[in-house]
């Protein structure tokens, strides 16, 4: 799974576009993924400006589908 795939499967799941942000800006509240030079970055950055559950991904497939799963699991709340 690519960035682009993800996205379009957030979409279709109706994933609010505040709720995360990929390779773009850091805002409160917000599930973030970015690409770091040859690695990808994992965290919700929260309210405080806390990165919270950071994890570093090797590759653009894992990291997305880390990403896709944590938003699953929020829409059921």
């Amino acid at each position: 799974m690519d960035v682009a795939c993800l996205i379009d499967i957030l979409n279709k799941m109706g994933v609010p576009q505040s709720w995360y942000s990929i390779n773009d800006r850091l805002s409160s509240d917000t599930y973030i993924l970015n690409k770091v030079y040859d690695r990808w970055e994992y965290f919700y950055f929260d309210e405080r400006g806390r990165r919270n559950g950071y994890k570093t991904f090797n590759c653009e497939d894992e990291a997305c589908r880390y990403l896709l799963k944590k938003l699953e699991n929020e829409m059921k709340c």
